[in-house]
């Protein structure tokens, strides 16, 4: 990685330029003026910096792309010689018998065999969270939909299940999605554009200048060594030298305050592509986002309300704090919003008249359900199973 921010276009011209300082040094008959030697040193320093801050930058947002390797669990519960036992999930092949418990990792796509109770989360896979039932003697033609396959990187939220290997590795539902982010075609910054071009002109007019001067000194019989060092010396001055690391700088220092709000930045060239985005738009689920969604502003007779602090933890907060013996409830954040503010209820009022819920479930007779969701029967007794089948759109 540091190799290859060493190795950009820019970078190879700065090192060009380093290296004929080095070369007009060497080659110069009065050794008492350093210049050219001072010069290639600082060029060579500007362009190490320059190709670390850019390493780090990368280095930490790979590191944190490293982390979704947690993932893959560690151990699996592997039946060999006919005995099962903790071997490391990444030796396994097709045709094991792997069995799996409430709370852990699947270990590889599997075809389940025997499975008590067992519920899947595939939120990883297709975004959706709702925890599914596996039944072993159920299929379907689209193994993504049967009942009886579970998938690697999926979670087993309750139950427990035994089944048998079938993919492993890049093979599986998952692997097969990373690798079609891997193979995406990519494209050029308008940044990255821009700086490539100027750096084309700049070095045709460099070079263009420095054979002229040198044809130009020859012609008028000057010494050969001292009209190259005059070209060298042209070819260099065209240089940007200050470019690569005002750029780099500002670059990294934009990133580290995207970071601050939550942004990621995989690479430097795209902070000015993010810096021109006014909305991104995304969806709800768990494929890219923590399949979680809470409103975050509110627009209101004109005004940015900040609507990330909820009142009713914001109520329960100031109940604890004013227990306390040295509560302080001032010090708790509130609400940018107001019930006293009509045109903020009414904003509320569309947007629950705008909101649909159903619930699929029809009670017994004996079952009394309220608003509240509080739920018993007429005798006083709890009802044993209380499905939660609601949706709400």
């Amino acid at each position: 990685m540091f190799l290859k921010e060493q190795t950009g276009f820019f970078s190879l011209l700065l090192w060009f330029g380093a290296f004929l300082c080095f070369l007009a040094y060497i080659i110069s008959a009065d050794k008492t003026d350093k210049s050219n030697l001072y010069l290639g040193i600082v060029l060579a320093v500007v362009v190490f910096l320059t190709g670390v801050f850019s390493y780090m930058q990368s280095s930490k947002a790979a590191s944190l792309m490293d982390d979704f390797k947690n993932m893959i669990p560690k151990k699996s519960d592997c039946k060999r010689d006919g005995n099962f036992d903790k071997i490391d999930a990444n030796t396994l092949v097709p045709g094991d018998i792997v069995k799996v418990e409430g709370g852990q990792q699947i270990p590889a796509d599997m075809i389940l065999l025997d499975c008590t109770e067992m519920k899947v989360n595939n939120a990883s896979l297709t975004g959706e969270a709702e925890e599914l039932l596996r039944i072993a003697n159920e299929k379907n033609e689209n193994v993504f939909e049967s009942p009886n396959v579970a998938f690697f990187g999926t979670e087993c939220k309750t139950g427990k299940g035994t089944g048998l290997v079938f993919r492993t590795g890049d093979d599986t539902a998952i692997g097969r999605i990373a690798n079609l982010t891997t193979t995406a075609e990519t494209k050029q910054t308008p940044l990255a554009h821009e700086i490539e071009r100027f750096i084309i002109l700049i070095s045709i007019v460099a070079m263009v200048l420095g054979v002229t001067f040198f044809v130009y000194g020859l012609a008028i019989g000057s010494n050969v060594i001292d009209q190259l060092v005059f070209a060298i010396g042209i070819i260099v001055a065209n240089v940007p030298e200050g470019l690569l690391a005002t750029v780099t700088v500002s670059l990294a220092l934009t990133a580290k305050r995207m970071a601050t709000k939550m942004v990621l930045v995989k690479n430097l060239e795209s902070v000015e592509t993010l810096g021109s985005t006014s909305c991104i738009c995304s969806d709800k689920t768990g494929t890219l986002t923590q399949n979680r969604m809470t409103v975050s502003q509110l627009f209101i007779n004109r005004k940015v309300l900040n609507a990330e602090v909820n009142l009713e933890v914001y109520k329960k907060d100031v109940e604890s704090e004013e227990k306390k013996p040295q509560g302080r409830p001032d010090n708790i954040k509130k609400p940018e919003y107001s019930l006293q503010d009509p045109l903020f209820m009414n904003l509320i009022t569309s947007m629950a008249l705008s909101t649909t819920t159903t619930f699929n479930f029809e009670p017994e007779d004996d079952v009394i359900v309220d608003f509240h969701k509080r739920k018993c029967k007429k005798d006083g007794t709890t009802p044993t199973a209380f499905p939660k089948n609601v949706v709400i759109s």
